[in-house]
C-alpha cells in the first residue's frame, strides 16, 4: 500500500513537472529562425528620401540578423492619417518617421513603445551625445518615445543673381521690414500689367505653412500658443505678421501664396521659405546662386525647431528589438553625418556634428552651415501643432489671409475658436 502511494506521488510529481515545463515553454518568446524583418514608414521625397533609403541599404548590408524594408508613405500629414488607419486595422509598421509635434498624439494614447527600458540596457550616458534641444521633442510625460533623426529649422532661400540684377546686395534681408522692401525691389510687371517676376512666395501647405508663420510671429516677439495650449493669434504680434503677409500679396502685389519651390526654381519669385532639409534639392537643382539664410528677424531672431523623430509602434517583441537596433543606427554618428551632408538637415548629436567627414564638408561648403548657426535661436513649435487637425486649421488660416483676403482680425478669431474646439475634443 505504501509502495503504491509512493508510486502515485512520484507519478503526480512527474505530471506536474511536465505540465510546468509545457507552461513555461508556452510562455517563452518564440525566437525567430531567420533574419527579423521590420517595416519602416518614411516620409520626404527627393534627396531626403533617397538618403534615408541609402541608410537602410547600409544597415541591411551590415547585419545578417535584421532586414529593414523602407516604405514611402507621403508627407507628414499623410503618415499621420495612415498610421491612424493602420491602428484601426491592427496592422502597424515597426518604425515610423513622425513630424515631431505629432509624437504627442500617439504617445498619449499608448500607441508608441516607451523607449526607457531600451535605454536602460545601453551603456551609461547613452543619451548624452544627442543635442538636448533636439532630443527633447522625443519625450512625452517624462518618458522617451522617439529619437531625433532629421531635424531642421525654417530658412529663407534667396536668388542671389536676382538680387544683384535688382541692385540689391547678394544677401538675405535681415528683418521683416527689409524683407518687404527687398520684395518690392525684386518685383517686375510688364506693360500689360502682368507679373514677370515677384519678390516672394508664402508657403501655405498643411505640412509647413504654419511653421514659417510661427517663425515670423516669434521674430515679432509673440507666440502662436504656449505649452498649456493658450492661443495668442489675436495678439498684436500675430496680427502684425498676418497683416504684413496679406499686404504684400494684395496691396504691394509683390508676393504670392505658393505651394511649391518650383516658383523659386523657375525664377517666378526671388525669395521663398524652406526647411533646412530643402537645401540639398534647391542647391542641386537651381541654375542660379541660391543663398540659404536665417529667417528674417524683427524684435529678435527666433525660429521654431522642426523636422522629424523616429518612433516605434511595433507590437512584436522580437521586432521591437530589431527596430531598436535600427533606431540606434539611423540616429547614430555615421548615419547622421551622412544625412546632414546629403540633405542639409542638422546632425542630431555632438559626435555627428564633429564627424571628420561632416566637418570637412562644412569647411568646403560654408553656406550649408547656416542651419547649425541658426540652432542658437530656436524654441519648440507651438503646442497647437500637436492637435490632430492643428496644421490643417492653420493652413486654412493662411488661405483665408492670402487667397480669400479676409480681415485678419476675423481670421485670427475664427482660427482661435477652431483650435480651441480641437483641443477640447482631443486633450481635455
Amino acid at each position: 500500500m505504501k509502495r503504491r502511494s509512493l508510486v502515485l506521488i512520484l507519478l503526480l510529481a512527474v505530471i506536474l513537472l511536465a505540465n510546468g515545463s509545457l507552461w513555461a515553454a508556452a510562455q517563452a518568446e518564440v525566437k525567430p529562425t531567420g533574419p527579423v524583418k521590420i517595416v519602416y514608414w518614411r516620409s520626404l521625397t527627393g534627396v531626403a528620401g533617397e538618403s534615408q533609403d541609402e541608410v537602410v541599404k547600409r544597415f541591411n548590408e551590415s547585419r545578417s540578423d535584421i532586414i529593414v524594408e523602407s516604405q514611402f508613405q507621403g508627407a507628414y500629414a499623410e503618415i499621420l492619417q495612415k498610421l491612424q488607419a493602420a491602428l484601426a486595422a491592427g496592422d502597424v509598421p515597426d518604425l515610423v518617421l513622425l513630424d515631431s509635434p505629432h509624437l504627442q498624439i500617439f504617445a498619449k494614447d499608448g500607441v508608441l513603445v516607451n523607449l526607457d527600458d531600451f535605454v536602460k540596457k545601453e551603456k551609461a550616458g547613452f543619451l548624452n551625445d544627442y543635442i538636448p534641444g533636439l532630443l527633447a521633442d522625443g519625450y512625452y510625460d517624462d518618458s522617451l518615445f522617439a529619437l531625433p533623426v532629421l531635424r531642421s529649422t525654417p530658412l529663407l532661400y534667396v536668388n542671389g543673381d536676382m538680387l544683384a540684377a535688382a541692385g540689391l546686395p547678394r544677401r538675405a534681408p535681415k528683418t521683416w521690414d527689409e524683407f518687404r522692401e527687398f520684395s518690392k525691389q525684386l518685383t517686375k510687371y510688364n506693360a500689360a500689367g502682368e507679373a514677370e517676376q515677384l519678390g516672394a512666395g508664402f508657403t501655405t501647405t498643411v505640412t509647413s505653412g504654419h511653421w514659417y508663420f510661427q517663425g515670423a510671429v516669434y521674430a515679432y516677439g509673440g507666440l502662436v500658443s504656449d505649452e498649456d495650449f493658450n492661443i495668442y493669434l489675436s495678439s498684436p504680434e500675430a496680427l502684425a505678421v498676418a497683416t504684413l503677409w496679406q499686404d504684400m500679396v494684395f496691396k504691394d502685389k509683390t508676393a504670392i501664396p505658393s505651394n511649391s519651390h518650383d516658383d523659386f526654381l523657375n525664377k517666378k519669385v526671388g525669395m521663398v521659405f524652406g526647411s533646412t532639409g530643402s537645401m540639398g534639392n534647391l542647391l542641386s537643382r537651381a541654375d542660379f546662386e541660391v543663398i540659404p539664410a536665417f529667417m528674417p528677424g524683427q524684435k529678435q531672431n527666433l525660429v521654431p525647431v522642426g523636422g522629424s523623430v523616429l518612433a516605434m509602434p511595433s507590437t512584436d517583441k522580437n521586432r521591437q528589438w530589431a527596430a531598436w537596433e535600427f533606431m540606434k543606427y539611423m540616429t547614430g554618428t555615421d548615419a547622421q553625418a551622412y544625412l546632414a551632408e546629403m540633405t542639409g538637415y542638422m546632425p542630431n548629436s555632438t559626435s555627428a556634428r564633429n564627424h571628420p567627414d561632416l566637418a570637412a564638408y562644412y569647411n568646403a561648403n560654408p553656406v550649408r552651415k547656416v542651419a547649425l548657426d541658426q540652432l542658437a535661436y530656436v524654441r519648440p513649435q507651438a503646442s497647437v501643432i500637436s492637435l490632430p487637425k492643428g496644421t490643417e486649421i492653420l493652413r486654412q488660416m493662411l488661405e483665408k489671409l492670402l487667397i480669400a483676403n479676409m480681415d485678419p482680425k476675423q481670421v485670427m478669431a475664427e482660427t482661435t475658436a477652431d483650435l480651441q474646439k480641437e483641443y477640447n475634443e482631443n486633450f481635455k
